[in-house]
């Protein structure tokens, strides 16, 4: 459960608090898969939001580096504050070392048919102490072609984080924000350019 539900820097459920289920399998072999169901509440009812689902291969390459590859679906309802479903298949290519990984995803028809989009990302975590975890993130979506008029066609995203555990619970705190280049055009009310206000965010874990 989390105060907002956030993605590369942008709220989804427009600053509705939410909540999700997410099942994942990881074979001996080196496949995985998983999936989750990512519900809100909005004027009191509660909705589905939408849902992600992944399949991939990792590989260890050495002591310390492993890649791994797949493809994802993620399909959201209502989304980022709109009347609009928002839809898009990626394939990704990552690579994990002990604190510090990487990946690049390319997705064909991001929010939008014919749309080519590739998001690059970094992030690293680390354990000061027992049961607590630091975290950071920075990632670029870019437009490979021309984007639609109020679209930018670059935007980043950032995110730092902090993690308390107890036992299969996790307490988390959040702060993240993006930063818009430039659109063709935009919004009267500004939307599609500029700089997103940071947000922070409360979420509550529990592992199975």
């Amino acid at each position: 459960m989390q105060t907002d539900y956030r993605v590369r820097g942008h709220s989804v459920s427009d600053e509705d608090p939410a909540a999700s289920i997410a099942l994942s399998y990881d074979d001996a072999s080196g496949a995985y898969v998983g999936g989750s169901l990512i519900g809100t509440w909005s004027e009191g009812e509660p909705e589905l939001l939408g849902f992600t689902a992944n399949a991939g291969y990792a590989v260890r390459l050495d002591s310390r580096l492993s890649l791994d590859a797949g493809v994802a679906k993620t399909q959201y309802f209502y989304g980022y504050g709109t009347s609009r479903n928002y839809d898009y298949t990626e394939v990704y290519l990552g690579l994990t070392l002990p604190v510090v990984s990487a990946r690049v995803s390319y997705s064909p028809d991001y929010h939008r048919n014919g749309t080519h989009a590739l998001y690059g990302e970094l992030n690293s975590g680390i354990e000061p102490a027992a049961n607590w975890f630091i975290s950071g993130h920075a990632g670029v979506l870019t437009h490979l072609e021309t984007p639609p008029g109020n679209v930018p066609r670059q935007t980043w995203d950032w995110r730092i984080g902090a993690t308390r555990q107890f036992g299969p619970y996790g307490v988390h705190l959040d702060v993240s924000g993006r930063i818009q280049g430039r659109a063709r055009y935009a919004y009267p009310s500004g939307a599609g350019t500029g700089r997103d206000p940071a947000a922070v965010v409360f979420s509550l874990t529990r592992a199975f």
